[in-house]
């Protein structure tokens, strides 16, 4: 039996329910079913769990993430990818021969990249692959709990702010997002926006709305090719 609807906000220790399956973000007792965590329900059958609605980034394998390069070492680099666990990247990902390779050469102490995580240990360290140095353009944060909604299903809300505002985006899952070009302030508003208001309902079209308002009479047209590294 439910004691809460799909979509429910609730708090750490609220009754869920009993003779159902917990998932993430809940736990047993007593028979009973509570939530671990504040955030939003989502019911799925007898299977529940809780999205929360805040904390910090915790790295999974092949995320894509936005980082800054805070040392560089003997044959890799240390990058703050926002999160609490310890992140590095091999030299090997741009020389062959990296432990006598001078490494700040190609990133260097306060460089920014985009990455993909590609392997993750059981203490939540994790090695990044594939990177790409980020120059120019503005880089926001928003909760990583949020991204989610900020790229929606099939990327429909990432395809639509890029459209609408002819920005260069790329969302980083821990909530590092970088904009070029076209109507950044637009795109800045728009995804704070979403940020805010991420577990409102029918929020696709309120959004669509607003761009459509706010973008008025001044059409941009992008003149870019986004390829997959920016998705």
């Amino acid at each position: 039996m439910l004691n809460v609807k799909d979509r429910d906000l609730i708090v750490p220790g609220d009754l869920l329910g009993s003779d159902i399956l917990p998932d993430m973000n809940c736990y047993m007792e007593g028979g009973n079913v509570y939530s671990a965590v504040e955030g939003l329900v989502r019911v799925d059958g007898r299977k529940i769990k809780v999205v929360p609605s805040s904390g910090g980034y915790i790295p999974k394998r092949d995320d894509v993430v936005i980082g800054v390069i805070m040392d560089v070492l003997t044959g890799k680099w240390l990058v703050d990818i926002n999160s609490p666990y310890i992140c590095a990247m091999s030299g090997e990902e741009v020389s062959r021969d990296a432990a006598k390779t001078d490494l700040s050469r190609y990133y260097k102490v306060g460089d920014i990249l985009t990455a993909k995580i590609g392997s993750v240990n059981e203490v939540y360290s994790c090695q990044l692959m594939k990177p790409w140095k980020i120059e120019n353009g503005l880089i926001i944060d928003v909760n990583p709990k949020r991204v989610p909604r900020v790229v929606g299903k099939q990327k429909s809300m990432l395809n639509m702010i890029r459209e609408k505002t002819g920005a260069r985006i790329i969302v980083g899952q821990n909530g590092k997002i970088w904009i070029k070009d076209g109507n950044v302030d637009l795109a800045v508003k728009t995804i704070k926006k979403i940020e805010k208001y991420a577990q409102t309902q029918g929020l696709t079209d309120q959004i669509a709305e607003f761009l459509d308002k706010e973008s008025r009479g001044n059409p941009i047209k992008p003149s870019y090719h986004i390829n997959e590294s920016e998705d």
